[in-house]
């Protein structure tokens, strides 16, 4: 294999000496990293995931990460969820001060049961875990 440059980068005579991780993956992650990098004619993975970590962060090489997309989508989620609730927190004290005034509208009791059950509901799903594929 002499004479096979990277895909990548070309050698400038500026030798990486600072070292990240180091980085774990699973058995078949490994392969799969050991086979890309033998077909991009690297010698080694680890050259080769440097590579590609830099062409990414110097934006020659762009992909929509799925982790960074889902920390996006919950943050999103979380937001919407807490302006909801702040909502909802500013119905209840509007019927608590409507109660404490003496107004009792007549299906008041059937209402606070919805919103309890609607806030039960909302307290499960934040608390389950999601499936990743689900998206």
């Amino acid at each position: 294999m002499q004479g096979v440059q990277p895909a990548i980068r070309r050698f400038t005579g500026e030798k990486r000496t600072m070292r990240v991780g180091p980085l774990r993956f699973t058995d078949h992650e490994r392969t799969r990293l050991q086979e890309a990098a033998a077909e991009h004619n690297y010698k080694g993975e680890s050259g080769f995931a440097a590579d590609i970590v830099i062409a990414f962060i110097t934006g020659r090489f762009t992909a929509n990460l799925p982790l960074s997309e889902d920390r996006r989508r919950t943050h999103i989620f979380r937001a919407q969820v807490l302006r909801a609730l702040n909502r909802t927190g500013s119905n209840v004290n509007q019927i608590a001060r409507a109660l404490n005034t003496g107004y009792t509208p007549p299906d008041i009791i059937q209402r606070l049961d919805e919103l309890h059950h609607l806030l039960t509901d909302i307290a499960q799903a934040l608390c389950n875990p999601s499936d990743p594929t689900e998206v």
